[in-house]
């Protein structure tokens, strides 16, 4: 098996979460928001974004659904609240087409539509959509007096207005033109093409004559153009308060706001809820209440139409709308009309604050004063008295003593909640052994795939802090996933335990390839060469390096350099080979050599036996060594001195050399070695 770039590895397991900016988040039940990103885990955790506990009270109300299945942790809160669709079923055709086509529409003139509005878009445009394309053309099928010209024509101009949007100039520059516009419409269909008027007058921002159109289509007796027009109407009124209010980075001025507009707008909302207490945009209305709360910043208003959105099931839209126009708003501590968010805004306020974060830590004081509101919900106050007892006092024995019993059966997130809480401050206690029956215990009351991976990450770093690593490793081991099992082997395991599952058949590919690239490569660098070398004996189709030595410094290939070196350590060539191949193959900074923090998954001391060496250590022996050759020892003077170029920072290992310890090691290359290829090679030193 050739060798695989560790790093390239690493970043395909998404425990380590790898990103373009490098940034990894621990794996770890306590976070900073330092730590990268605020990722997420399946408790009530002031670690958590804002989003995520959010969205976990709302699922105990059931008013979100959570991802059914499994999620490496930490997770991203889109993970969780905005999950990715399955790929199981092909996405079938878009409706429109067929509907376009039953119109005598042809399938290029719809797809480039179709097209068109995929584009970027922004505030009223959004709803230049196919969805409402569709919803016109159906209105269209849905007319008897219309004849089919008349259906072709209009669908036609309605296609074409798709993705077009913004300014009236711009807009009529990029307008598709339609070839049927010289065709005669019948008179029923005049207000169909009296609405595509008003609706491109209102996409291009000419409110004012989109205003008066749509007020004329509200008198009409087609039902559809009717009830659309007056919805329309409602969100003219709404783009008219507020064409001065937000400046060119989206930000908004209240005080420039027509509040005679903003006034208007909820009176039409209401008109449109009571004449049409069914109606086809309902939903929409009634979420437009929440946007003139949030003009006239009246948080308590806004957090009750969030209250009752939240009463039926809440789309993840809803959960990142409350985040920005709620949770994120400086100085919003909370509700007393939706307590579920003063509780959230109180477990943001428990975090490891830092210097840049404008929120002030959360007092016990301010929790009491605020039983009042949490009155319907003790289970709420108790678990953020809990929290605080946990995160801020640090006393973990009553963290222990207030915990509820464990219920049998499936518990719902703030029961896990608490029960997580208790898990941990008994391992803050070091109270390994009522930990780990914590844990096992939670673990046999059917948790949910979430709730599962918590539980076996926690179990992990509770084995792995009792000394208990082969447990984590055991075939009747509830922990089965390879996110904390390979970290695990990388950065803790001991050599046997490392070679028992690289060659065991019921792990992963993954896992045994992990394994046995760490026992090889922790063998050499820890000067186990027989070890290497049985092993190999033992099972030779799993060697991870396959190098076959070098030319300009003549290497043998790598086994030949081990096997010299099982017999006699210190030998001079064999060392600088050894480090020939570590550069060769971009070792020096393995990934292996990056350890987890003391408080991660991972972070207790490595367990293999011997000390680590680096590429300068070899060299330093070659030079050290009396017996050396005169062409080894340049050699490795040579690669020392390279070690440091061109930043003066050691590329090769973690020891600091002093510049006059380099300086003395070139002029040694220089006077002693000046005729070999090296001393000529080399012309400075850093």
């Amino acid at each position: 098996m050739k060798l695989t770039p560790l790093w390239l590895a690493l970043c395909s397991l998404p425990v380590l979460a790898c990103g373009p900016d490098g940034c990894e988040t621990p794996l770890t039940l306590q976070l900073t928001a330092a730590q990268c990103h605020l990722n997420g885990l399946p408790f009530l955790s002031p670690d958590n974004d804002t989003r995520t506990n959010l969205a976990l009270l709302l699922a105990d109300e059931q008013a979100f659904s959570l991802p059914g299945g499994a999620l490496p942790l930490p997770f991203r809160v889109d993970e969780l609240i905005s999950p990715a669709v399955g790929d199981t079923a092909p996405a079938g055709p878009d409706p429109l087409l067929a509907l376009a086509a039953s119109l005598g529409i042809e399938a290029a003139t719809t797809e480039a539509a179709i097209t068109r509005a995929g584009s970027w878009s922004e505030g009223r445009c959004i709803s230049n959509n196919p969805v409402s394309a569709e919803a016109f053309l159906q209105a269209l099928v849905q007319t008897p007096a219309l004849t089919a010209s008349d259906r072709s024509q209009l669908a036609s101009q309605r296609l074409a207005m798709l993705g077009q949007c913004g300014q009236a100039q711009d807009a009529a520059e990029s307008m598709p033109q339609s070839e049927s516009k010289t065709a005669t419409l019948s008179a029923a269909a005049m207000g169909f093409a009296d609405y595509l008027t008003a609706s491109q007058h209102f996409y291009q921002g000419e409110f004012a004559q989109a205003d008066a159109l749509f007020g004329l289509l509200a008198e009409q007796d087609q039902p559809w153009l009717k009830e659309t027009a007056d919805y329309m109407k409602i969100r003219v009124a709404l783009n008219q308060s507020q064409q001065s209010a937000f400046d060119d980075w989206g930000s908004l001025d209240r005080s420039q706001i027509d509040q005679a507009q903003l006034q208007r707008c909820e009176q039409l909302i209401t008109d449109y809820r009571t004449r049409y207490p069914q109606g086809r945009y309902l939903d929409s209305a009634t979420g437009l209440l929440r946007r003139l709360a949030w003009f006239k910043g009246d948080n308590e208003l806004l957090a009750s139409h969030y209250l009752q959105a939240s009463q039926q099931q809440s789309p993840p839209d809803l959960v990142n709308e409350i985040d920005l126009k709620l949770l994120m708003q400086p100085g919003f501590t909370g509700s007393a009309t939706m307590p579920m968010l003063t509780l959230v805004q109180d477990l943001r306020r428990l975090r490891i604050h830092d210097s840049w974060d404008e929120w002030q830590p959360l007092l016990a004081a301010e929790i009491g004063k605020q039983a009042p509101q949490f009155a319907r919900h003790a289970p709420w106050l108790a678990y953020l008295e809990q929290s605080s007892r946990y995160y801020l006092a640090k006393n973990y024995a009553a963290v222990v003593a207030d915990a509820p019993a464990l219920a049998n059966g499936p518990l719902n997130n703030l029961a896990f909640s608490q029960q997580v809480l208790k898990g941990m401050a008994l391992a803050a206690q070091q109270q390994w052994a009522k930990a780990e029956q914590q844990w096992r215990a939670l673990l046999a009351n059917q948790p949910t795939p979430l709730q599962d991976q918590l539980l076996q990450l926690a179990l992990a770093m509770t084995l792995e802090r009792a000394g208990q690593l082969e447990q984590v490793f055991a075939k009747e081991s509830p922990i089965k996933s390879d996110h904390y099992r390979i970290p695990l082997l990388e950065y803790v395991a001991p050599a046997p335990l490392l070679r028992r599952m690289a060659r065991d058949e019921q792990a992963s590919d993954l896992l045994r390839q992990r394994a046995n690239y760490t026992l090889s490569y922790k063998q050499l660098t820890h000067g186990d060469y027989q070890g290497f070398l049985q092993d190999l004996a033992g099972n030779p189709a799993t060697e991870p390096f396959d190098w076959q030595g070098s030319q300009d410094y003549q290497c043998p290939a790598l086994t030949e350099v081990v096997t010299i070196l099982a017999r006699t350590p210190d030998a001079p060539r064999a060392l600088n080979c050894l480090g020939e191949f570590f550069l060769a193959q971009g070792l020096d900074w393995d990934p292996l050599l990056s350890r987890p923090g003391a408080d991660t998954l991972a972070g207790t001391p490595d367990l293999f036996a011997g000390k680590r060496s680096s590429r300068l250590d070899w060299y330093q022996k070659v030079i050290a060594n009396p017996k050396s050759a005169k062409e080894d020892k340049a050699y490795a003077l040579y690669r020392a001195i390279n070690c440091y170029a061109p930043s003066g920072n050691n590329g090769c290992g973690s020891q600091q050399v002093p510049v006059n310890q380099r300086k003395a090691w070139f002029n040694a290359l220089k006077q002693q070695h000046g005729s070999s290829q090296w001393a000529k090679q080399l012309k400075y030193y850093w």
